[in-house]
């Protein structure tokens, strides 16, 4: 059984809590997008150019899901799927410069909870928190990288 404190259940817990604030706040900001389509935008602002399946493994959500989300992002013209150039079957998600200025907001509406969020750290300890994550990822990384080695 894992315990309610140990890391691994405090890691989950906090990005459970973290997404579902996360979905109240855009919900409540009155933008076009659910909160799932506002996470889409943010992934493909930080990685514009990338194809669609990269995008969604990246957010852990199905393809079909990604699909949906770029959609709509597309209907509001925000994105743009356009052909990848070393594979005639997939398709590679670009920002439209429409939507830097929504971009933009849900940027400030992200940063404003991660604020919220360590508000009662001190600076090192955040350095610190910030840090350990840093590694535990790189460790995750590297094993999920040795599992598709073999």
């Amino acid at each position: 059984m894992i315990e309610p404190e140990s890391i691994g259940f405090l890691i989950a817990e906090t990005a459970r809590l973290q997404r579902t604030e996360f979905e109240k706040r855009i919900a409540n900001a009155g933008f076009e997008l659910t909160p799932g389509e506002a996470r889409a935008l943010l992934n493909i602002g930080n990685r514009s150019g990338c194809r669609q399946n990269e995008i969604a493994e990246k957010m852990g959500v199905e393809p079909m899901t990604m699909s949906g989300y770029i959609d709509k992002l597309e209907s509001l013209g925000l994105v743009e799927r356009l052909p990848d150039p070393t594979d005639r079957r997939a398709r590679n998600v670009v920002l439209k410069p429409k939507a830097e200025p929504m971009l933009a907001e849900v940027r400030t509406l992200a940063k404003a909870l991660l604020s919220d969020m360590v508000t009662e750290m001190a600076e090192d300890e955040r350095e610190a928190l910030h840090n350990a994550l840093k590694t535990v990822k790189s460790a995750l990384v590297g094993m999920s990288a040795g599992r598709d080695a073999e």
